[in-house]
C-alpha cells in the first residue's frame, strides 16, 4: 500500500479503477458485460440429465465441467448442472473424456529415446533348481511342440 492521501492509505473503496486508470493515462476502456445465469434468467427450476444439447454446452472440449467464472452461471445452479452432467455421464450420455482420448489419437513417439546409446540389460534366466518344478511357460511350450517322427 504505497498509495498514500494526505498522510494515510487510500482505501478499496477511493483506488482507481481500471476504467479510471484508463482514463488518466489516455488509453481506451475496455468494458466488460457481467455475466448472467442462464438458468435463473430462462426461470429453470430443474437442470435435466437428459438434455444432452443443453449439458454438452456446459462441458468443455476435453470433456472438463466448464466453471462458473466462464460460464456465467450462478452457484446453486452450478451445483445442480454439475450434478445433472455426472448423471449424464454415468448412464453414458455424455463421454468422461472429450475427442481425441480414443484409439484414432495419433501415435507418440516415445518420450526418451535413446536408440542403441544405452542398451539396457536383459536379465537372465536362471536354470531351476534340483527337485523344483518347471516353470509353467517352459511346461506349455514343450506341451505345444509338434511331435512328428521324420520322414526318411
Amino acid at each position: 500500500m504505497a498509495e498514500h492521501k494526505g498522510g494515510r492509505p487510500i482505501s478499496g473503496s477511493q483506488r482507481p479503477t481500471g476504467g479510471d486508470k484508463a482514463l488518466m493515462s489516455g488509453k481506451r476502456q475496455f468494458f466488460r458485460r457481467r455475466k448472467v445465469c442462464k438458468f435463473c434468467v430462462d426461470k429453470v427450476d430443474l437442470i435435466d440429465y437428459k438434455d444432452v444439447k443443453m449439458l454438452s454446452s456446459f462441458v468443455s472440449e476435453r470433456g472438463k465441467i466448464v466453471p462458473r467464472r466462464i460460464s456465467g452461471v450462478c452457484t446453486p445452479c452450478q451445483r445442480r448442472l454439475s450434478e445433472a452432467i455426472k448423471q449424464a455421464r454415468n448412464i453414458a450420455l455424455l463421454p468422461f473424456a472429450g475427442s481425441g482420448f480414443g484409439p484414432e489419437r495419433r501415435e507418440r513417439a516415445p518420450r526418451h529415446d535413446r536408440g542403441d546409446r544405452f542398451p539396457r540389460p536383459q536379465a537372465e534366466a536362471a536354470p531351476p533348481a534340483e527337485g523344483a518344478p518347471a516353470a509353467e511357460g517352459a511346461v506349455e511350450a514343450a506341451s505345444a511342440a509338434p511331435t512328428e517322427a521324420p520322414q526318411a
